[in-house]
């Protein structure tokens, strides 16, 4: 009886140790299997969840360098006209912000950084600037100062010598010239042949006469454009 029961126990004995080397052994491959397989995707999962809260933040934009100043195409100095576009270039995407005659006017550039403003002159001088402020709110450095001056009133001209319609003989006579005034920084013509004046707006043009009727334009240009001539006869018999 005591040996039925002691063969028994050995049998129960080395199935207890197979079943627990076989634990052994799972155990170890499912280690391995969660160390080669496991970490990898729990990284993985880790890496989604750190992305997905990253785009939960708000960006904070890393740009701290101020746009170069707008540049404005040529403009007159002077003109007749009483309203102007103002055009130029800046930095693609960027306010610039105008200061014309004391008063503020935005403008957002294109594509390709240009800008237009459309101003009404006051009559003499009219004054501006500009700045630019990129997208990040960067500022740049103010333009240098401009004046554009609105004239469209026409130059005085007179003509002091010879009278209209004078007459004139013999070859003593037959060189002339004739005097004038006109504002200063005005061009003189006479037959659209430039004079030149003084700092006064004083002029002479001394030319030999033909026989009979000898016509003249003189014409004064101002800086703007704006424009006064008169007519003049001189008759010469020789």
């Amino acid at each position: 009886m005591k040996r039925a029961f002691s063969r028994l126990a050995s049998v129960e004995e080395r199935k207890n140790k197979r079943g627990a080397l076989i634990f052994i052994v799972l155990t170890i491959a499912a280690l391995l299997l969660l160390f080669f397989k496991g970490i990898p995707l729990l990284g993985n999962f880790a890496g989604v969840v750190s992305e997905i809260g990253k785009s939960n933040k708000p960006i904070v934009s890393s740009d701290t360098t101020p746009p170069a100043p707008p540049k404005f195409d040529t403009l007159p100095d002077f003109t007749n006209q009483n309203k102007i576009d103002l055009k130029g270039n800046s930095e693609p995407g960027a306010t610039v912000k105008l200061t014309f005659n004391g008063s503020e006017q935005e403008s957002l550039t294109d594509k390709d950084g240009q800008f237009t403003f459309s101003k009404t002159l006051l009559n003499g001088e009219n004054n501006f600037s500009a700045i630019a402020v990129d997208p990040a709110g960067n500022v740049s450095q103010k333009t240098q100062d401009y004046k554009i001056v609105f004239d469209n009133k026409p130059p005085t001209l007179t003509v002091d010598s010879p009278a209209n319609g004078a007459q004139f003989l013999g070859s003593k006579e037959r060189q002339i010239t004739i005097e004038g005034t006109s504002e200063p920084n005005t061009q003189i013509t006479v037959n659209d042949r430039i004079v030149a004046g003084d700092d006064n707006g004083k002029f002479q043009y001394t030319i030999t006469l033909s026989d009979g009727e000898n016509k003249f334009t003189v014409k004064s240009i101002d800086q703007a454009g704006n424009t006064t001539e008169t007519a003049l006869t001189l008759n010469f018999s020789s």
